[in-house]
C-alpha cells in the first residue's frame, strides 16, 4: 500500500476513534436525561424526518428493525419519542414529544459547536473536492453496512 494511502487510512481510523470517545459517556441536552449517542442519532433521525415509521427509520439509520425497535422502547419509556397509530396497530409513526424536541435543539447546538470547523472547511473547498469528499463518505457508509450486515447474519 502506498505511504499516502496509509497516512490517510490511519488519519480516518484516528477520527473514528477520537469520535467514539467524544460519544462513549451518555450527555445531558437539557433534560436531565442522559442519553447515548445512539439514542440522540435516533432522536435526531425522527426530528429531521416527520412522522417516520421504524422501517423506514431502520433504513435511514443502517441498523436492523429489531436494534431500532429496542432504541425506541427506551426513548418511548423515557417520554422522548411518541408512537402514533395511522390506520392499525402495525402501522406506528414516530415522533418526537415535547421534551423530544427540547432534546432535538439541545443536539443541533452541540452539533454546531463540534462541528463549526467543518462549515470553514467547506466554504474553503472547491466543488470538485466537496464531491470528491462527499463520493468517499457515500462509498465508506455503504461499505460499513454490508460489514455490518454480514457480521449480523454471521452471529
Amino acid at each position: 500500500m502506498n505511504k499516502e494511502l496509509q497516512t490517510l487510512i490511519d488519519l480516518f481510523l484516528k477520527i473514528l476513534h477520537l469520535y467514539s470517545v467524544i460519544n462513549k459517556k451518555p450527555k445531558d441536552y437539557g433534560t436531565g436525561d442522559l442519553l447515548y449517542f445512539t439514542e440522540i442519532h435516533t432522536i435526531t433521525m425522527v426530528g429531521k424526518n416527520k412522522k417516520i415509521n421504524v422501517t423506514r427509520l431502520a433504513e435511514v439509520m443502517g441498523v436492523t428493525k429489531g436494534a431500532i425497535s429496542q432504541t425506541i422502547k427506551k426513548l418511548v419509556s423515557k417520554n422522548l419519542i411518541l408512537k402514533t397509530n395511522l390506520r392499525n396497530r402495525k402501522e406506528v409513526n414516530l415522533k418526537l414529544s415535547e421534551k423530544g424536541r427540547l432534546v432535538y435543539k439541545g443536539q443541533k447546538s452541540f452539533q454546531k459547536d463540534i462541528f463549526t470547523f467543518a462549515a470553514a472547511l467547506y466554504k474553503r473547498g472547491t466543488p470538485e473536492q466537496r464531491d470528491l469528499v462527499r463520493r468517499l463518505f457515500i462509498e465508506i457508509v455503504a461499505n460499513m453496512q454490508m460489514r455490518v450486515k454480514v457480521q449480523e447474519s454471521a452471529g
